[in-house]
């Protein structure tokens, strides 16, 4: 009897665990498990690189990532019932259930008029989702005139801002946070943090949220030493109590630093046949083999590996496996294209389109890309069974052709969606149908492609415009920003259209704990390459190259460079340092450097990127190097790593001559 009692409390405690989580995801590398501590007044919940802890309340109390606390008071919600403010007076919080990949924590605060119960699952890569539920404490329902949720930021962790969705042909969803703030309207992701960190918060719909101004319903307001963000929740119309939201936090950066990804070497552009048509006429070396000489060791085949837009199988399997053992027998990796999108062309479309795309709330398509074989693309809802069509096929697909991962187009992003076939949009109270963001769907969709693909070895790399939302990107190893400048934006005046602290914010990745690579099209009326290296490469960013062409042969010299240095050894040391090794004037020119100690039986040695990000003046850059803090020697030298041009280093002044827009790299030992 007492076994079937086991038995049966086992059973209903999966299914109640099953609803709060969803079936929570598996621990995978490099995530370590997760670990909870209590007493009698404190839960704290530590996950790799971050700790979180409930001190008598709901909400969180304290959020630790980086080596310090990003928040300067509790998150708390505030608001006035029956014209007087909402003083709780009662809190506490308990573990529900813990085991090494998630912990769900139960809360509850309450004052003379309200009582909030929470419930807050922890997973082992940070993401909390909270489900809060706002009731009476009486019978007769009160008059709740505000209802906020705050969540208090250091102001000197919260300098720079970054939300999605954005636009195209700027980057105003990211950069420096004004003193003035930031009045926002919806939006399902808002980070806020600094160049080593910060916190995200996200929700999947506006469902329940009555602001009074519906265009402006979230806020970023800077006081003091705090920047508070404030979700306006209810300030208008009476509520129907309960109210139920459901929002999440995470804590950046996501996972730890990979010190290899400068040996990634990835290269856009592979092809059917590179591996046995000649480069040129006459001669036996293919486009693969100049690939492989240039030090190329992933290789991206775009979307035309399949005639179908999106679709884990190709009809061109043999030339598919040829290619893959050719580039293994080179030591390189290839990486197949998936998107965002169905195919009109593919053999589902007739079974799966009407319940699996995006819907707008009038019921039309969202997309239509057009490609070869003649067909249309639209975009697809991983909140429907195309997410496990997808996975499936993409396991299936790894087996049979033997690539070694997938690069994403798009796929990162929770496209707003009204499709209630599958489950997205809402219903307003007036019956206006309104869009969903499916984020934990896109979530669970990510954590898969990494289950499959990392233990062959295999990258997720993801490439995404103006959307960094943590909780799906952090099952990527890397992205790929920037064709959101496509339309030549960045010529014009490159520091007003992405000045260094958006750059820092969206582009750079050392924020969010995932490496970032920067996009560029080498023609008319984009910004060169040489100019975008200028200006990525003093952010630790590298531009990948398409093709086997000139912007291969430059990158493949800069890769070299860095790899002979030995950078995953180094310690990078970025211009906006309080205490920089390196300081240049004029003003344009900015400076980053790797610095490797010296060791026993070796000299120290730095690598400076000397960038001028002028677009019309050359620099005679005066470079004054701190010679203590380098740990110089007074016979140092100095040469340009790329050409190997001795350069002029007098006492502490390194004396760099630097074109408009170019970067150059000193070598210094």
């Amino acid at each position: 009897m007492k076994m079937m009692r086991v038995v049966l409390w086992v059973m209903v405690f999966g299914m109640i665990t099953e609803a709060l989580a969803m079936e929570p995801l598996r621990l995978i590398a490099p995530w370590t498990p997760v670990i909870v501590k209590t007493n009698a007044s404190v839960v704290e919940v530590g996950v790799w690189g971050r700790s979180h802890k409930f001190a008598g309340a709901a909400l969180p109390t304290s959020i630790v990532t980086a080596g310090g606390d990003v928040l300067a008071a509790p998150i708390r919600l505030v608001g006035q019932v029956g014209g007087k403010d909402i003083a709780w007076k009662r809190g506490g919080n308990f573990v529900f259930h813990a085991d090494k990949a998630h912990a769900i924590i139960s809360g509850w605060q309450a004052g003379d008029d309200l009582i909030v119960n929470t419930t807050t699952q922890i997973e082992f890569d940070g993401v909390m989702r909270v489900d809060l539920v706002v009731m009476p404490q009486n019978k007769k329902a009160p008059k709740i005139e505000r209802l906020w949720l705050e969540v208090p930021l250091k102001r000197s962790r919260a300098s720079l801002y970054h939300f999605w969705p954005g636009r195209w042909g700027g980057a105003k969803n990211s950069g420096a946070v004004p003193d003035a703030g930031l009045q926002l309207p919806f939006k399902p992701f808002v980070w806020l943090g600094w160049e080593d960190g910060g916190l995200g918060w996200f929700t999947e719909s506006d469902k329940g949220w009555q602001p009074q101004d519906p265009k402006q319903p979230i806020e970023v307001v800077v006081s003091g030493d705090q920047t508070v963000l404030r979700l306006h929740l209810l300030d208008s119309l009476p509520p129907r109590l309960p109210l139920t939201y459901t929002f999440g936090f995470q804590a950046s950066p996501v996972k730890p630093w990979p010190k290899n990804f400068h040996e990634w070497r990835i290269c856009h552009g592979a092809s059917y046949g590179m591996e046995k048509k000649p480069l040129k006429a006459g001669e036996k070396k293919t486009a693969l083999d100049r690939a492989a000489e240039l030090g190329v060791k992933t290789l991206v085949f775009h979307e035309h590996w399949t005639p179908f837009q999106n679709h884990p199988l190709t009809t061109h399997e043999a030339s598919l496996k040829s290619l893959v053992a050719a580039s293994h027998k080179r030591g390189i990796k290839l990486l197949l294209y998936h998107g965002y999108e169905f195919s009109s062309l593919a053999p589902e479309w007739g079974e799966m389109a009407d319940e699996t795309l995006v819907k707008t709330a009038s019921g039309g398509y969202t997309g239509g890309y057009y490609r070869t074989p003649e067909q249309r693309d639209y975009i697809v809802c991983y909140n429907s069974r195309y997410r496990d069509f997808l996975l499936d096929g993409v396991a299936k697909a790894l087996a049979r052709y033997g690539y070694d991962g997938v690069y994403l187009d798009g796929t990162i992003e929770p496209w707003g969606c009204c499709n209630e076939r599958h489950g997205c949009g809402y219903r307003a109270p007036d019956g206006t149908l309104k869009p969903t963001y499916p984020v934990f769907a896109v979530r669970r969709l990510m954590h898969g492609l990494a289950e499959r693909a990392h233990p062959r070895g295999g990258l997720v790399n993801a490439h995404q415009s103006t959307c960094c939302a943590t909780p799906t990107l952090a099952f990527a190893d890397s992205y790929w920003d920037g064709e959101q400048f496509g339309g030549g934006e960045l010529t014009r005046d490159l520091l007003k259209q992405l000045p260094l602290e958006t750059f820092r914010a969206e582009f750079m990745g050392r924020n969010f704990g995932v490496p970032a690579e920067y996009l560029v099209y080498e023609r008319p009326p984009q910004w060169t390459f040489d100019a975008a290296l200028a200006f990525t490469m003093l952010h630790d960013v590298r531009v990948r190259p398409g093709g086997v062409g000139q912007p291969l042969e430059k990158m493949s010299v800069i890769w070299k460079v860095m790899t002979r240095f030995g950078v995953e050894k180094a310690q990078w040391h970025p211009y906006w340092e309080m205490k920089p090794l390196a300081t240049a004037q004029p003003e344009s020119v900015k400076v980053s450097l790797y610095v490797r100690p010296s060791t026993k039986g070796k000299n120290g040695r730095t690598l400076l990127v000397v960038s001028n990000l002028s677009g019309d003046q050359p620099a005679t850059a005066q470079v004054k190097l701190d010679r203590a803090g380098l740990k110089l020697r007074a016979t140092a030298g100095a040469k340009d790593a790329l050409s190997g041009e001795t350069l002029g280093l007098t006492g502490d002044v390194l004396t760099v001559p630097v074109p408009p827009m170019r970067m150059r790299m000193v070598w210094v030992e």
